[in-house]
């Protein structure tokens, strides 16, 4: 049996997303903790309105832009934010409005293409050693660049609105 790189490198990041899904959430709060942000936000989205979809999205660019930095000196806190935006926003937009969603054909591509930047910056930040801040900067400009696009395409929107 041969195991390609990319296989190795996915196992322990799919083990974290799990971990960070499956953790309790705090019962009955709504208060924004340093990284979590509210505790609505982990909320199901189907449903969701373009609102949702666009606020999700500026949550994740605000949450990745210190990224290329954090990853010098924490580089685990790093890979560990990336994990919960990915876990508790971009999940979010995806059931919203990602492919077989109903939604808007260039808004669910859109969508797709920031899920896959957005899996190979955690893929990155996962890496051993840790990348150099150049590299994890190319690849959060590169998920930040297809976030406007979501951003762009559900601005205006009815998503919660079935079709």
């Amino acid at each position: 049996m041969r195991t390609s790189l990319s296989s190795i490198l996915t196992v322990p990041l799919f083990v974290s997303v799990i971990a960070c899904a499956s953790e309790p959430a705090e019962s009955g709060t709504a208060e924004r903790s340093e990284h979590s942000g509210p505790a609505s936000a982990a909320s199901p989205a189907p449903g969701a309105s373009a609102d949702s979809v666009v606020a999700w999205a500026a949550e994740i660019r605000t949450g990745i832009a210190d990224l290329p930095t954090r990853v010098t000196g924490d580089p685990d806190g790093a890979r560990q934010r990336a994990v919960e935006l990915y876990v508790t926003r971009q999940e979010r937009i995806e059931q919203a409005s990602g492919p077989g969603t109903g939604a808007p054909a260039d808004l669910a591509e859109s969508v797709h293409q920031a899920e896959a930047r957005f899996h190979e910056l955690m893929q990155l930040l996962g890496a051993t050693p840790p990348p150099d801040s150049a590299a994890v900067h190319d690849a959060v400009l590169a998920l930040d660049g297809r976030l406007v696009e979501v951003v762009d395409r559900a601005a205006g929107q009815d998503l919660a609105r079935p079709r």
